[in-house]
Parts: structure tokens; sequence; C-alpha cells
């Protein structure tokens, strides 16, 4: 038996717009060398990529990603949303940084970043991956080079970090930079499998903003050729820097581990299980009143002009 439905309650129904929630991109965008930016009207889905990544990113929805899929230079971005950029496997995915410009400029609150298996070059730029704002940080089996200019006092960064971000970085080669990696401002880094060379200053966790704490703690991580290769520096009157360093290398330094405060802040750096050789100077060294050097009985300290400058504390392994 039908049941009967007054008018008024049918033209309501008849007039109610269902409305379902625009998507705003897509899971996984694609960039090649055959690519047309253009593509960004098919989403660069696999059949139809585009050919950058400032192109691709602008398809995808917050937490895709974004991959190469041959070899080709894919040109700088600036991201603005949680993404990854990845290289398929195999493939050379290139990024040039060219003068006053980044490689990868991060800036947005609270986003999740994750770039692997990208080769970042310099051409005069400024960093290779530069991180003004965000929550996270991860750098996966990455090239990051070249970024040095001949008299620009330690301008040029492979990667720069100025915000309270966490920073983990895998297995990724830094080198000939003027400094490799600089965490600023409450950074927290891990570095692990990864490989530092011929950049000035090799790790620095430097901190000058009050009430926060930098650090970066480094395993299984070589870190030769060039000025220091492993600096903590907090410089403001309640500002903290600290790094901790397990089964690393550090050589061919003019001073391979460095711990400075200034103004009364802390400064502090623990090594265990790792080799400091070949310094030119000091295989480690503690300059400042609140800045502590702890060396544990389980390093080797070889063919350094001094092993030690400075106060530093020797602790039995644990």
């Amino acid at each position: 038996m039908l049941k009967k439905f007054p008018a008024l309650y049918l033209l309501a129904i008849v007039g109610t717009t269902i409305v379902i929630p625009a998507q705003a991109g897509v899971q996984r965008a694609f960039v090649a060398s055959y690519g047309l930016n253009s593509n960004t009207s098919f989403n660069c889905d696999i059949a139809h990529p585009c050919r950058q990544f400032l192109a691709a990113v602008t398809v995808v929805n917050p937490d895709g990603e974004v991959v190469a899929l041959d070899t080709a230079a894919y040109g700088a971005v600036t991201l603005t949303q949680s993404i990854s950029l990845t290289a398929a496997p195999g493939a050379y995915a290139g990024i040039t940084a060219f003068t006053g410009a980044n490689g990868v400029t991060i800036a947005t609150p609270g986003v999740n970043v994750v770039l692997r298996g990208l080769t970042i070059n310099s051409q005069g730029g400024d960093a290779g991956i530069l991180m003004t704002a965000g929550a996270k940080l991860s750098i996966e089996n990455c090239v990051i080079s070249n970024f040095s200019i001949s008299g620009s006092q330690f301008n040029q960064k492979g990667v720069l970090v100025q915000t309270a971000a966490t920073v983990r970085m895998v297995n990724t080669l830094v080198r000939d930079s003027d400094i490799g990696i600089q965490l600023e401002a409450g950074a927290s880094a891990n570095i692990s499998g990864s490989k530092f060379i011929g950049n000035t200053y090799g790790i620095f966790a430097f901190n000058s903003l009050n009430g926060t704490v930098t650090t970066a703690a480094i395993y299984d991580t070589m870190v030769a050729q060039g000025v220091i290769g492993i600096y903590a520096f907090a410089f403001a009157s309640t500002a903290t820097a600290r790094i901790e360093i397990v089964r690393s290398i550090i050589s061919n330094y003019n001073e391979g581990v460095r711990v400075e405060s200034q103004d009364g802040n802390l400064a502090s750096a623990s090594i265990r299980k790792s080799m400091v050789t070949e310094s030119g100077l000091y295989g480690l060294s503690q300059s400042g009143n609140s800045s502590t050097m702890t060396s544990y009985g389980s390093n080797t300290l070889t063919n350094n002009f001094s092993n030690f400058n400075g106060i530093h504390l020797t602790a039995s392994p644990q």
C-alpha cells in the first residue's frame, strides 16, 4: 500500500540540493622530462605528467606526493602544505638553486615535508633547503652540494632550518658548502647514516633565541674536511644548543667538535663510540663558562695536533 505524502513535503524533497564536497586534488601526481606544466588539467596523472615540481604540487591533496618518473631537472619549488617529493628508483631528480634563490623553500606553519632521492645543486643559490616554518622535515637519500661562494662569510647553506621543527636526515650526502646543515630557533634534528664532506662547517647547531633548545643527535655519520666539523653555539642569555654524537667519524678539520657559549647561555656536546682524527688544531674544543664537552671513554682521538682545548669531562662508557 502506497503512503500518501503532503504536497508541501514532496516539494521540500524535490527542492533539496545534495552537496558533495569537492576534492581539493589528488593523492599522487607525477613529473617527467617529457611532461607539460599545462597537464595540471589532468591532475598531472601518470599518463599526463607535468614538467616541474612547482606545477605538480598545486594539484596534490595535503599529505600527498609528487613522483619524478625519469631523469631530468625539475626546478626549484616552494611547498605550502604537507607533501612528499620523491624520485623513482634509478631516476635523477635535480633541483638547481640559482643566485639569490633556494632549492626547496618551506615557510608554512604545521606542515610535514618529505624529500626523497633528490639532488639539489647550487648555481649561486642561498640554500638547498630553507625551512622558516613547519612541523617536520625528512631528508632521505638526497645529495645537496656546492652552496658556497668565495667571500660569502658562511651565508650559503646546504640545509637551513630556522624554526622549532623536527628534522630527520637519513643516508644523505651534503658536500662543498659553507655550512652543511644549520639548525636554529629550537630545531631538533636526528642525523644518521649521512656524509658531510668539504663543508666549511659540517653540522652547526646555533641558538640565539631565548627560551629555546636547539639540538642535533648524530649517529653513524662521517664529517670530513673543513674548518669546524660539528659545532654547538649558544648566543643568547636563555638559549641552549646541544649536540650528541654516537658511532661517527670526524676528520680533517681545524677543530673536529667545538662547543661554545656566550652571555651565560648553555651549550653542550657529548661524544661516544666515535673517532676524531687529523684535526689541524683540536680534536675536541670547549669555549665559554657555561659550555660543557663530555668525551666518553669509548672514543678514539688520534693524529690531532691537540686532542683537547679548554675544559672537557671524561666519562665511562655507558
